[in-house]
């Protein structure tokens, strides 16, 4: 899974004169993607995320659940398997570290080509967004009642959020985690934090029932996919849940911005080191600023719609 010091001395040779390249960044950029691209656990998360669309797609043949509105099928296989060939191919540059200072590029430099590499996962985030709310009637077909309380447009900002910053963030904290972990299993361990922080939270608190009601608002958001939908197992209704989705996008979006900010950190030097520390302090008010928005605005309780269009606030 790991590649070899070989892909280091591709990255010194990248450098010499030729065309089609305005500068060696763009070349390492270029490599960085590439070696992304063809990843074999990237590949096998893109290819889990269409068998599970495929699937998706099949169940909801002949009818359409409120799983429509917030599908989390990129988050949970591109963006961990992301996450998992980033981190790789991170660490793979950690055993030729002679041979990389023979290189013509600052090691911030080669870390921000990293980061750059987290647009094909984006990419094909994307193409899964226009392809399954494009191109699927059963998708696209979703009743009116089902989205509840929001608007077409903030149910639109969690399908983004959940699918292309996801894979963008995994990425990001694949190559923050490569950088500053050392030890052995930190693959496995960064792998099991953020599936527990996802899926525990995501499972005591997506619903109104069970949660304990002081949490519930501030908890529920503290994950890097969220739900705002929460619809019973057989669609008899749909709850609306608190929180702002707008300002939750932004909120996630700080998240990725820390995780790239914490990466190219790593072995800084001087002024850029400074930068990189005022810049990241000014993403952790945001975050924390954009966090309490997300958490404290939008509906103040959670709303439950029925087919016949009638709405009831859930109150404890």
């Amino acid at each position: 899974m790991t590649s070899t010091p070989q892909d280091a001395l591709a990255v010194t040779t990248a450098f010499a004169p030729r065309g089609g390249y305005r500068s060696p960044f763009a070349a390492l950029a270029r490599i960085e993607t590439w070696r992304l691209a063809r990843h074999p656990m990237f590949l096998v998360g893109t290819a889990l995320g269409v068998l599970f669309t495929v699937m998706a797609l099949n169940e909801q043949a002949d009818k359409v659940t409120g799983d429509s509105l917030s599908l989390p099928v990129v988050a949970l296989t591109v963006g961990l398997s992301a996450m998992i060939a980033a981190y790789h191919l991170t660490r793979s540059f950690h055993g030729a570290g002679e041979l990389l200072e023979a290189s013509p590029t600052s090691v911030t430099t080669r870390t921000t080509a990293l980061c750059l590499a987290a647009g094909v996962p984006a990419l094909v985030a994307s193409a899964w967004l226009v392809v399954y709310y494009g191109f699927t009637p059963a998708a696209l077909d979703v009743p009116e009642w089902m989205y509840g309380d929001f608007s077409h447009a903030e149910v639109a900002a969690v399908l983004v959020e959940n699918s292309v910053v996801a894979a963008v963030g995994g990425t990001l904290l694949g190559i923050a985690a490569g950088r500053w972990w050392r030890f052995r299993g930190a693959s496995a361990v960064l792998v099991l934090a953020v599936v527990v922080w996802t899926i525990g939270v995501l499972g005591l608190f997506s619903s109104t029932e069970g949660a304990p009601p002081a949490w519930f608002r501030w908890v529920r958001l503290f994950t890097p996919v969220g739900y705002f939908s929460s619809a019973t197992q057989d669609d008899v209704s749909i709850t609306s849940l608190t929180g702002s989705p707008w300002w939750y996008l932004v909120w996630v979006g700080t998240l990725c911005s820390l995780a790239a900010l914490a990466a190219l950190l790593w072995r800084s030097e001087g002024r850029t080191r400074r930068r990189l520390v005022r810049l990241g302090a000014v993403a952790v008010v945001l975050s924390v600023i954009t966090y309490g928005l997300a958490s404290a605005t939008g509906l103040t309780q959670p709303v439950r719609t029925f087919p016949d269009g009638h709405s009831v606030v859930v109150t404890r």
